[in-house]
């Protein structure tokens, strides 16, 4: 019997479905029989993308240039994004497609795990935007883009167990891994910078941030503005700043490899599989009491 659905989605230029296997493995070896209790899968980036960045980048690397991997990450996470947004009202475009790919690995889960499993998200650099995106959407009644335009697919019928899990509202926890968020609306306006609720529209779950202090592309996201400081349970320090031991590499692009085989992220979440694995079946139950954070908003 499945209790838990745990779901990883794959930063930039991602479309390796192998990308969270250091986690998946850690966790099997963890939870030993209580690792088939769990229904695990991926969500990778759209190859039909990543394929357009991956020609850029070659014809980009005809002339002389250095750090060639955080480049083409940094490649990869602005165009893939401004992909997305160049054509949001667009039906079937970029923005469009990212959602679907995401809403048809629920539907899969829906049927393989029940559509009243509580659902674990983990998700890495750009793919913090993309589960951001379809979670705002999808908690609004109405919009006039994405996936949840007019109402969502058909063949869902509204309010049932079935929309309720493809929007999402049996999320327990969300992990995010080294998110970029700040990089997409730092221009705005501070009352412009709205998250994700975490308690409310029928939402119930604890939001986890996990970022490296030297890595350029993971911020922490209490601080970004009231409503993010209110959504975000705790900011996580994956190394201590002050631990001059491991920062002494300075500024830098940390590989995706080394948020997925975190120790502190696979410690915190064993911590609370096991709490819903002790609780069953209680989608969307976990608690909301958040930490505080030091600076003042």
């Amino acid at each position: 019997m499945v209790d838990i659905v745990v779901l990883a989605a794959a930063g930039a230029g991602t479309a390796n479905r192998e990308f969270a296997e250091p986690l998946f493995s850690a966790l099997k070896v963890a939870l030993g029989d209580d690792w088939s209790r769990l229904y695990c899968d991926t969500l990778p980036a759209l190859e039909s993308l990543t394929g357009n960045v991956d020609r850029v980048f070659q014809s980009m690397c005809k002339g002389e240039m250095d750090y060639l991997r955080a480049r083409k990450f940094l490649l990869s996470g602005i165009a893939l994004g401004a992909a997305q947004l160049g054509d949001l009202q667009q039906r079937d475009g970029a923005y469009e497609r990212v959602q679907g790919a995401i809403y048809r690995v629920l539907q899969k889960a829906a049927v393989e795990a029940g559509e009243r499993t509580p659902v674990v998200l983990l998700s890495h650099s750009l793919g913090c935007i993309n589960l951001s995106n379809y979670l705002w959407d999808a908690q609004r009644s109405s919009v006039s883009h994405g996936i949840w335009r007019d109402g969502g697919p058909g063949g869902v019928r509204k309010g049932s167990a079935r929309e309720r899990f493809l929007r999402l509202k049996t999320l327990s926890y969300w992990y995010t891994l080294g998110a970029n968020n700040p990089l997409w609306c730092a221009g705005r306006a501070r009352e412009q910078i709205q998250a994700v609720t975490a308690d409310s529209r029928g939402y119930r779950f604890r939001w986890k941030n996990f970022y490296h202090p030297d890595d350029l592309f993971g911020w922490p996201l209490k601080p970004l503005s009231p409503t993010y400081n209110h959504a975000v349970f705790k900011d996580y320090e994956t190394r201590p700043l002050d631990d001059h031991q491991v920062n002494v590499s300075g500024p830098q692009v940390l590989p995706p490899e080394d948020y997925w085989s975190n120790g502190m992220v696979l410690e915190q979440l064993l911590e609370d599989l096991h709490a819903l694995l002790k609780n069953g079946h209680q989608g969307g139950s976990a608690p909301v009491q958040r930490s505080q954070r030091t600076l003042a908003v």
